[in-house]
Order: structure tokens, then C-alpha cells, then sequence
């Protein structure tokens, strides 16, 4: 009289949790390994200084900025050292702008401006990196 419990919903509850200690398993080893995640963030700006900022870091890093210019003409140089340079192009003045370029470790970005151009450069890298943004007159 122990009919409470069929067979197929045993086999159910056994597969059940096959699975979910097959996943805490494959979760725990997932998490035991060494992990690096882009979570070390420098942000500068909005006003610019001088005419270019560079930046650099120790590791792979991202730089991402959001510009607006306030007029015409203005322009923006992207440079990576390992790749080259994004040739001049231009914002359009009053409207928010942005982008994003990654690098790998000790690379060097630079981004130089024309024209009356403000906004923000966030640099993230991955956690212990050493890393900077720093403003130069190039």
C-alpha cells in the first residue's frame, strides 16, 4: 500500500536532483577558477585640460568615452600604439557622442581633440592592474 510514490515520478525526483548536484558541481569548479573581469574603472573628465588624454594599463584594458563639441570645426584623433590612427573625423556639435576601443597590456591609446570638445573617458582594466589616464599637450 505504498502507492503514495509512483514509479515515474521517482524516477522524476531522482533525475531532478542528479541534475541540480551536477550543476552545483560544475558551478563550483567554474567559480574556483582564476577569473579576471574588467572591473577596476578610472573615469575623467568633463573638461579637457589640454588637447589629448592617454591612456594606458598594465593589462588588457577598454577605454570608453562620451563627448559632446560645442561647434564647428572640430575633429578626433583615436590612436592605439600597436595599431595606428583613426583618421580625423568629426562630432556633430550639441549631440552626445560615444565609443568604446580596447587594447592589450601595455598599449597606449590616445585621444586628441580639435576644436571645443568636453565629456568623459572611463578606463577599465581588470582588478590589480595599474593603470591611468593621464592629460598631455602632444
Amino acid at each position: 500500500m505504498l502507492s503514495f510514490f509512483s514509479k515515474p515520478s521517482v524516477l522524476f525526483v531522482s533525475a531532478a536532483t542528479v541534475i541540480i548536484v551536477f550543476t552545483i558541481v560544475i558551478t563550483a569548479v567554474v567559480q574556483s577558477e582564476n577569473e579576471t573581469s574588467f572591473s577596476q574603472i578610472s573615469t575623467v573628465g568633463p573638461v579637457w585640460p589640454s588637447s589629448a588624454w592617454i591612456c594606458t594599463s598594465d593589462a588588457e584594458f577598454m577605454v570608453h568615452a562620451a563627448l559632446i563639441a560645442y561647434d564647428e570645426p572640430n575633429g578626433l584623433t583615436i590612436s592605439i600604439q600597436s595599431r595606428g590612427s583613426q583618421p580625423d573625423f568629426e562630432l556633430f556639435p550639441l549631440e552626445l557622442e560615444s565609443f568604446s576601443v580596447g587594447a592589450k597590456s601595455d598599449d597606449i591609446i590616445t585621444i586628441t581633440k580639435s576644436g571645443n570638445i568636453s565629456g568623459y573617458i572611463t578606463l577599465q582594466t581588470v582588478s590589480g592592474a595599474t593603470a591611468s589616464c593621464v592629460a598631455s599637450t602632444i
